[in-house]
């Protein structure tokens, strides 16, 4: 044997061994739509006036996801997921969103990311490192699969595209949180402070300009009777099929210092969850700033807007084997609708106006969690203040790929699958 080569032996039974039966788990996870959507127009510059296309039907994968995820160690797991979303979207139907409609459809990362427990056997505190949402809105950081709703809040649109740049909102960075509670108690405490880098101000998001400051988020959720977990995780559920009583208060904030395009982009929100036997109620409001000048030289300008949500379902039992669940959904968007106020959020790259949706629909579960009907009827309504006719200020007017529209309404069908 070698000389120090016994030692070197010896240092291997101090390595890390991996979890008994440690397996990567896949997953595959569909949202299928069959929609009708009717009433949406597009502005003709040659009429210099908006036209109504005609209803239509449409097939798509609203969202589709997979990947995997594991736990090779008791104290670090690891997930990574794609995504080729809106696959099959007529970009002239009700519902908001890009196209994924070419032969050989987009596929991109959706999330990628490490979870690391600090303190061994606690749930106190963990560090995140990835790519990931940072943890502000509760509507924001819960999977599309959970919520009572055909479709997620689009408040969530507006603040993603403040914060990081575009609508799936994730970023890299480093989060540590940790969730507190003593014993059995009946109070508890879900933390979360993240420090991010979105590189979005420049063509192709290849950098953040000449200057630079992270985006520093923070977020508390106080849990008041039934935790809605007992252990630390960065997805969240709306839904505890009355097996919770609770409620949870949330607030966050979110501050980012001088960029290429802004000298301040600030914001916090609160929001709320409360489940008590069959039925689950949520809601959030959250403000939004920038501070900036209109040519780098005129004074300083601030602009802003306040978004959100307030939803509600009841889970219903029939004929002891059927769960059903009606749900009723309000989403709305306020920003600057004064001329003068318009023309400081479209300088500092943010929505002005107003846009309110309303979801009515019925779920059917199939499977807890993982399976589920939905049959839905949204209906929108949109003011674009002192903007021209042919004013794209807000989700509700404007369409990529198209440009100013008043968008439609739809009625739809969905599948919704994890496997």
């Amino acid at each position: 044997m070698l000389p120090g080569q016994d030692s070197t032996h010896r240092a291997f039974d101090n390595w890390l061994k991996y979890s008994a039966g440690f397996r990567i788990e896949p997953l595959l996870m569909w949202q299928i739509w069959a929609l009708h959507s009717h009433g949406q127009e597009t502005y003709q510059q040659s009429t210099q006036s908006y036209q109504q296309v005609e209803g239509r039907p449409n097939f798509q994968f609203r969202r589709a996801r997979f990947g995997f995820r594991a736990q090779p160690f008791s104290n670090f797991r690891f997930t990574l997921i794609g995504a080729y979303d809106v696959l099959g979207r007529d970009a002239n139907t009700g519902t908001q969103g890009g196209t994924n409609n070419l032969a050989l459809p987009d596929i991109g990362i959706w999330d990628a990311y490490m979870e690391w427990r600090i303190l061994p056997e606690k749930e106190s505190m963990w560090l995140v490192a990835g790519y990931f949402r940072p943890q502000f809105s509760r509507e924001s950081i819960t999977g599309a699969w959970a919520v009572p709703s055909l479709e997620k809040s689009m408040s969530q649109n507006y603040l993603r595209k403040q914060l990081v740049g575009y609508g799936p909102g994730r970023a890299m960075g480093l989060n540590l949180g940790g969730l507190l509670r003593a014993g059995q108690g009946r109070v508890g405490v879900n933390y979360n402070l993240g420090i991010f880098t979105p590189q979005y101000f420049t063509s192709g998001g290849l950098s953040a300009g000449m200057l630079f400051s992270p985006l520093w988020v923070g977020r508390i959720v106080l849990e008041l009777g039934d935790p809605e977990s007992t252990t630390y995780k960065i997805n969240y559920d709306l839904n505890f099929y009355g097996r919770r009583n609770g409620l949870s208060l949330g607030f966050s904030g979110v501050y980012q210092g001088t960029t290429d395009l802004f000298t301040a982009n600030y914001g916090f929100q609160y929001d709320i969850l409360w489940n008590t036997g069959p039925f689950n109620f949520d809601a959030e409001h959250n403000w939004l700033w920038r501070e900036g000048t209109r040519n780098g030289i005129s004074p300083t300008n601030r602009s802003g807007y306040t978004t959100g949500h307030i939803r509600s379902s009841i889970n219903l039992t029939l004929a002891h084997k059927y769960l059903i669940e009606p749900s009723a959904m309000l989403m709305f968007f306020n920003g600057a609708k004064d001329a003068l106020e318009q023309a400081d959020a479209a300088a500092l790259k943010l929505s002005s106006g107003s846009e309110y949706a309303y979801d009515l629909g019925i779920n059917w579960h199939l499977q807890e969690k993982k399976m589920k009907l939905l049959l839905h009827y949204i209906w929108r309504t949109g003011d674009s203040g002192s903007a021209g006719p042919d004013a794209q200020v807000n989700a509700f007017f404007f369409e990529p790929g198209i440009g100013a529209i008043r968008r439609g309404n739809v009625l739809g069908l969905g599948l919704h699958v994890i496997l």
